[in-house]
C-alpha cells in the first residue's frame, strides 16, 4: 500500500510539471503507471485495467489542464497578451463532442471483445508514444507571426476529429491538439499550448463523464471484475493519489515555459516516451497470446 502511494505521488508530480510545461496532458505517464497499479496492486485483468486507466486519466487531466490553463492565462497577461477566447471556443467545444464519440467507440469495442480490446488499445497507445517521442525530437513549431481570425468550420472539424482520436486512445489530447492548432490552424506555438490546455478541460470533462457512465454499464454486469472505490472506468484511489500532486506541480510548468526553452528537456522526455511505448507494446503482444510479459 505504501509503495503504491509513493508511485502515485511521484507520478502526479511529474505529470503536473510535464503537462503544463509542454501543453500535453501527461497521459503518456499516467496511463502506463495506472495500468501497472491496477494489474499489480489491485488484481485487475489486463484488458479492463487499460480502460480504468483511460477513464482515471481523464479525471486527472481535467485538474492538471485547468490549473495549467489558468497559469498560462496569467502569464499572457504579464506579457500584455490576450487569451484567444473565440479560437478556443471554436476548437474546444467540438473537442468535447469528439470526446464523447471517442469514448462511445471504446465502449463498443470493449463490450464486443472484452478480453482483447483493452490490450489492443494499450498497444495502440504505446505505438502513439513513438509519435510523441518523434514530435519532441524532430518536430519544430510552425512560425506564426500573427493570429488571424478563426475559420469556424475548419476549427470545428479539427476539434471534432482530434477529440475522437485522442479519447479513443485514452489520451488527454495535448499531444494531438498542439500540433493541430499550430500546424493546421496556424496558431502561434505559445498560444497553441494555452488553447490546448483549455480544450483539454472541456474534452477530458466530457471524457470523465463518458468513461464513468459507460463503464458503469459494464460494471453493473461484471461487478466482481472491478477494484474497490471504482465507478465505471474511474478509480478514486488513483485519482486522488496522482491528481493532488499533479495540480500542485502544474503551477510550476507555465513559469518555466515562459522563462526557458522546453527544448532543453525535450530529448529526455522523448526517451521516456519511447521506453514507455516500447514497454506497452511488448507487454500487450505477450498478453494477447496469454503469456507472461518479460518486462514489468
Amino acid at each position: 500500500m505504501i509503495e503504491m502511494l509513493i508511485i502515485m505521488l511521484i507520478t502526479g508530480a511529474v505529470v503536473g510539471l510535464v503537462s503544463s510545461f509542454f501543453g500535453v496532458g501527461g497521459s503518456f505517464i499516467t496511463v502506463p503507471v495506472t495500468i501497472y497499479i491496477f494489474e499489480t496492486f489491485m488484481g485487475v485483468s489486463p484488458s479492463l485495467a487499460t480502460l480504468i486507466a483511460f477513464g482515471t486519466n481523464m479525471t486527472i487531466v481535467v485538474l492538471t489542464s485547468f490549473s495549467g490553463a489558468l497559469r498560462h492565462r496569467k502569464e499572457l497577461k504579464i506579457k500584455n497578451m490576450k487569451f484567444p477566447v473565440r479560437h478556443y471556443l471554436s476548437f474546444g467545444i467540438p473537442v468535447g463532442v469528439g470526446s464523447f464519440i471517442g469514448a462511445l467507440l471504446v465502449f463498443m469495442f470493449f463490450t464486443s471483445f472484452r478480453v482483447e480490446a483493452g490490450i489492443v488499445l494499450e498497444i495502440i497507445f504505446g505505438t502513439f508514444c513513438f509519435f510523441g517521442a518523434y514530435r519532441l525530437m524532430k518536430a519544430k513549431p510552425m512560425i506564426v507571426k500573427e493570429l488571424t481570425a478563426p475559420s469556424v468550420p475548419k476549427y470545428a472539424a479539427s476539434g471534432l476529429f482530434s477529440g475522437i482520436f485522442a479519447h479513443f486512445i485514452g489520451s488527454g489530447g495535448g499531444i494531438v491538439y498542439v500540433p493541430v492548432l499550430n500546424t493546421l490552424l496556424g496558431v502561434p506555438a505559445l498560444l497553441a499550448v494555452g488553447i490546448s490546455l483549455a480544450a483539454m478541460v472541456i474534452g477530458s470533462s466530457v471524457g470523465t463523464l463518458s468513461f464513468g457512465l459507460l463503464g458503469r454499464i459494464d460494471q453493473m454486469q461484471h461487478a466482481i471484475d472491478y477494484p474497490p472505490l471504482t465507478f465505471g472506468w474511474l478509480n478514486l484511489t488513483a485519482f486522488l493519489g496522482i491528481g493532488v500532486a499533479s495540480v500542485l506541480l502544474a503551477q510550476v510548468g507555465p513559469r518555466l515555459a515562459y522563462r526557458t526553452s522546453p527544448k532543453k528537456f525535450e530529448v529526455l522526455l522523448a526517451i521516456v516516451y519511447f521506453l514507455i511505448g516500447f514497454r506497452l507494446i511488448v507487454r500487450g503482444i505477450y498478453q494477447l497470446q496469454g503469456l507472461v510479459p518479460p518486462i514489468l
